[in-house]
């Protein structure tokens, strides 16, 4: 807290450049974001350029302003870094007004966050927005070195599943599970960058993954229970079905009815069920069949669908926003695979189209079984379903039912890169670094061929914590 006070005090002194009143102060909540605040007797583009020594070779993207007070924000910058920044006001009249280089130390992360190491580097400037699964889970921006330039702590014992930037850019969206009592709650918390809730809507029953839409609403997930013949039996079967909500402030969500999707009306009744059906999975107090399992949800700009990947029947879903007949990708749909075998295995997903996935295959059923990143695509005429790309950690550290794949841009027509990050399955959530129990673990990430994908490299965060000596 010190270290802290300290650092905020020493950004507010200093000369102002060209500009009045200028402070940069660090974020109380997140200690490396950057708040600046000037004043300025001219408009222009401003914008902040910093680095880690006065060269300043970092720039933030420029943003109009008029004459007056103004202020910005600068996220990337790692935690625990000496920081030398500057504002900068490029006029209309084609003056370039600066303030002075102003320097400050950021504390280091939270303690009780795991590290994550970096091999190589990836080919694309950005960061990767994943979860760190601890007692007390992490929502983090990791740099190419995987260094934390962004945090935000859930509470302890929570557990999240999916986390992505809003369609505003303000911020990120998580799914947040938390046990209150007897009663379990699922939550969607919009988290701005300067780590402040500003905003939580429950949806009940909620599991897995959700999407914001462009208009605003929020696609998500709920489990639906029916009773059919399974094997010659009556069984009470955990399907899923498809809900659209208005965003609510703190408030459970309104979901449509019906709703725009039951998997029970698009899939052919549960038969042919592999063994990861046949333990009963406790639901609200009662014992059922966990069939369908959708653990996915994306959104395809192009075709202004909603896409789903059913986790235990290996099958991709997908349905108009709007309404309509559900597309079925799947060999029980008729699909041909291209090498006569399914290309996929109870796969996880972060990027779903009308016509190709990027999958973390856990490959439970390959003999023997086999994580690894996988590139698919299909044609809905031929009815034909292609390995496109894969990727197999050399080491083994993708562990079986654990992980998942994320694209990096540029996203057209195809990512050039793919980071992918181990999980604990349904705990760890897609795209999460699971740290176990062991405090400050370690996570590795490397770089490999990206292949087809069209680029260089694919970045992989892996649960080897051994693999490294602790840093000082």
């Amino acid at each position: 807290m010190m270290s802290l006070l300290l650092s905020m005090l020493l950004a507010c002194a200093g000369p102002s450049g060209d500009l009045d009143g200028v402070t940069f102060t660090v974020n109380p909540r997140v200690s490396t974001v950057i708040n600046a605040a000037w004043t300025s007797a001219e408009g222009g583009e401003a914008r902040l350029e910093w680095g880690y020594d006065d060269r300043l070779t970092e720039r933030t993207p420029s943003e109009s302003v008029e004459a007056g007070e103004h202020s910005m924000r600068l996220i990337g910058p790692a935690a625990g870094a000496r920081v030398f920044v500057r504002a900068v006001v490029e006029t209309d009249d084609g003056d370039r007004l600066t303030s002075a280089v102003h320097v400050l130390d950021l504390p280091l992360a939270p303690a009780e966050m795991a590290f994550v190491y970096a091999d190589g580097a990836p080919s694309q400037r950005g960061a990767l927005l994943t979860t760190i699964v601890m007692e007390q889970p992490w929502v983090v921006l990791l740099n190419a070195d995987g260094e934390p330039i962004w945090y935000y702590g859930l509470p302890e014992r929570s557990i999240t599943t999916s986390a992505q930037p809003t369609r505003d850019g303000e911020g990120v969206l998580v799914l947040v599970v938390e046990q209150q009592g007897p009663k379990k709650v699922v939550q969607v918390v919009r988290v701005n960058w300067d780590g402040e809730v500003v905003g939580a809507m429950e949806i009940p029953d909620g599991h897995h993954d959700f999407r914001e839409l462009p208009d605003g609403r929020v696609a998500w997930v709920q489990p639906e229970l029916r009773e059919l013949i399974v094997d010659g039996e009556p069984t009470i079967v955990m399907g899923d079905k498809l809900r659209l909500s208005e965003w609510g402030e703190d408030a459970p969500a309104t979901p449509t009815e019906p709703p725009l999707l039951s998997l029970f009306d698009a899939l052919p009744p549960p038969g042919d069920l592999c063994d990861h059906h046949a333990r009963p999975t406790e639901h609200n107090g009662e014992l059922v069949l966990d069939w369908s399992h959708i653990n996915s949800i994306d959104y395809d700009p192009d075709t202004d669908e909603l896409i789903m990947l059913a986790h235990f029947v290996d099958t991709i879903v997908s349905v108009p926003v709007t309404g309509g007949e559900a597309k079925v990708v799947s060999t029980v749909a008729g699909y041909t695979p291209s090498t006569g075998e399914a290309p996929f295995s109870h796969a996880h997903s972060s990027l779903l189209r009308s016509d190709r996935a990027l999958l973390f295959d856990n490959g439970l059923h390959y003999v023997p079984p086999l994580s690894r990143v996988v590139s698919i695509s299909w044609d809905e005429g031929a009815q034909t379903l292609r390995e496109d790309w894969s990727y197999e950690d050399p080491d083994s550290g993708a562990v079986q039912v654990l992980g998942d794949a994320q694209p990096t841009p540029p996203a057209a027509p195809w990512p050039r890169t793919a980071p992918w990050a181990h999980h604990r399955g349904d705990r760890g959530g897609r795209g999460g670094v699971d740290a176990g129990d062991r405090g400050r673990g370690g996570v590795r990430a490397v770089v490999v061929d990206g292949g087809v994908l069209g680029g260089p490299s694919v970045r992989a965060p892996l649960n080897t914590p051994q693999s490294h000596p602790s840093p000082p």
